[in-house]
C-alpha cells in the first residue's frame, strides 16, 4: 500500500462536510481495494455503522466515534477461514468485499468477493449476531505454543502458517449464526456445481425470511435467512454482477448476457422454476435487455428502472 496509514473509512457531518472521525483499520493489509459501501443500523439497541474492510474483515463502529477524531470499534469479524490464502488473480481462497452488509431482523448478512477481472472462485456467506463485542470471528489464530497471534501482527496473505506450527482454533466468542458455502477449495471441488457458492460482488436481498443472492459464476441461490439452509438454485449461464431486487412478490436478477430472470418470492423450487423445452427456467420468465446488465434493477414511484450497458429503461404497468 502506498499510504498504509491513510484512512479507509471516514465519517463526515452531512451539512458542513467536516470530518468527524476516521479509521484505517486495514492498514497495509488491504488485499486489493476497499470496494464495499457502509451500512447503518440500530442493532441490539446500539447504533452501528458496518464497514467491509479491504482486508476481508467486517468492522462495526459506534457512529459517534471516540470523541477525539478516532473510531470506536464495537466488533470485528474475519469473513475468511484462517486457512484461506490470498493469491492475486483470484486463484486463492481469501477474499475481500465488493458487496455491502445487509441487515434483516436484527442480524447482519455479508458475502465476500473480488475484482470481477480476476474471474471467479470460492466464496463465503455469513449471518452474524451484531450484539457481541470484540473479535467475534469464527476462528482465532494461534502460534505453535497455542498463544493467540495478536490482531496487529496478522499477515496480509494468510492468517496461519502451518509450516511454523500455527493453526486456527474455535472462537468461543464467535458471532456466527450460520455459514453458507464451502470453506476450502477441496470442499468446493467435491460439491456439485449447482450447490456451490462462489465469490459474489452483489449484496443479498431478503424478505419473508427468504434470502436471495447471485454469485459471480451465475448461480442464483434461495436460502432460508433464519437457518442458512439452501432451498433452491438456478444457473443463469452468465455472470451476475448486481444484487437481486425483491418487489411486488417477485425477485429480479440481472446477468451479463442482458437477461433479467424473474422468480416468484418463494422457497419452493417447484414454484420458483418451470420446464421449458426440457430445460429449467425462471417460473415468471426472462426478458433480454439487448445488452449486458451490470447494475441492480430498482423501483421508484411504481416504475422499474434497469440500466443496461448502453440504455436506461423505465418500465411501468400500462394500467
Amino acid at each position: 500500500m502506498p499510504a498504509p496509514t491513510a484512512p479507509s473509512f471516514l465519517v463526515l457531518d452531512r451539512d458542513s462536510g467536516k470530518v468527524l472521525w476516521t479509521d484505517n483499520s486495514p492498514g497495509d493489509k488491504i488485499l486489493h481495494g476497499s470496494w464495499s459501501s457502509p451500512t447503518y443500523a440500530k442493532l441490539g439497541g446500539q447504533p452501528q455503522v458496518l464497514f467491509g474492510g479491504g482486508d476481508g474483515w467486517l468492522y462495526s463502529f459506534d457512529p459517534k466515534g471516540n470523541g477525539r477524531g478516532g473510531s470506536k470499534l464495537l466488533w470485528k469479524f474475519d469473513c475468511n477461514p484462517k486457512a484461506a490464502r490470498w493469491i492475486l488473480g483470484g486463484r486463492g481462497s481469501r477474499n475481500g468485499f465488493v458487496s455491502m452488509a445487509v441487515v434483516y431482523d436484527g442480524l447482519v448478512y455479508i458475502t465476500v468477493g473480488e475484482d470481477p477481472e480476476h474471474g471467479t472462485g470460492i466464496g463465503h456467506m455469513w449471518c452474524i449476531d451484531p450484539t457481541k463485542r470484540g473479535d467475534v470471528s469464527p476462528e482465532l489464530a494461534v502460534d505453535a505454543n497455542g498463544k493467540l497471534i495478536p490482531f496487529a501482527q496478522r499477515r496480509r496473505g494468510k492468517a496461519v502458517d502451518p509450516a511454523a506450527g500455527e493453526r486456527a482454533i474455535h472462537n468461543s466468542n464467535s458471532a456466527v449464526v450460520w455459514y453458507y458455502g464451502q470453506k476450502t477449495l477441496k470442499q468446493l471441488q467435491a460439491t456439485k456445481f449447482e450447490r456451490q457458492w462462489h465469490q459474489s460482488i452483489g449484496s443479498v436481498a431478503i424478505k419473508d425470511d427468504l434470502l436471495f443472492a447471485a454469485d459471480f459464476s451465475g448461480l442464483v441461490h434461495c436460502v432460508d435467512a433464519r437457518t442458512g439452509w439452501g432451498l433452491w438454485t438456478y444457473d443463469l449461464l452468465a455472470s451476475a454482477w448486481s444484487s437481486p431486487l425483491i418487489v411486488d412478490g417477485k425477485v429480479y436478477v440481472a446477468d451479463e448476457d442482458g437477461d433479467i430472470a424473474i422468480f416468484p418470492l418463494t422457497g419452493d423450487p417447484r414454484r420458483a422454476l418451470k420446464r421449458v423445452d426440457g430445460e429449467w427456467a425462471p417460473a415468471l420468465g426472462e426478458v433480454n435487455m439487448g445488452n449486458s446488465v451490470y447494475t441492480t434493477p430498482i423501483v421508484a414511484n411504481n416504475v422499474l428502472y434497469i440500466a443496461s450497458r448502453d440504455t436506461l429503461f423505465a418500465i411501468k404497468d400500462s394500467d
